[in-house]
């Protein structure tokens, strides 16, 4: 799987989008990018995709196609008592 790209670098793309059809492709693009990191179990570039699904999802677009329950598995949450 090749490296997938930063933050900064899909904040970079979408800003520099012309039209609202262009952001939906990028997006879309990623999120196939990150579903297919999570499938690999790459553990090494989690986190820069747990930072985009986060960073989509406060775009408005829609992060519910499997992360959050793939997070949950691959994560221990703790509890403060």
């Amino acid at each position: 799987m090749p490296v997938p790209n930063r933050l900064r670098d899909l904040i970079r793309n979408i800003r520099s989008c012309k039209t609202a059809a262009d952001e939906r492709a990028i997006i879309q693009k990623e999120c196939a990018d990150i579903r297919n990191g999570f499938r690999e179990e790459d553990s090494v570039f989690r986190c820069r995709n747990v930072a985009k699904v986060l960073y989509i999802y406060m775009l408005g677009y829609p992060a519910h196609f499997g992360q959050v329950g793939r997070l949950k598995k691959n994560f221990v949450i703790m509890s403060v008592d």
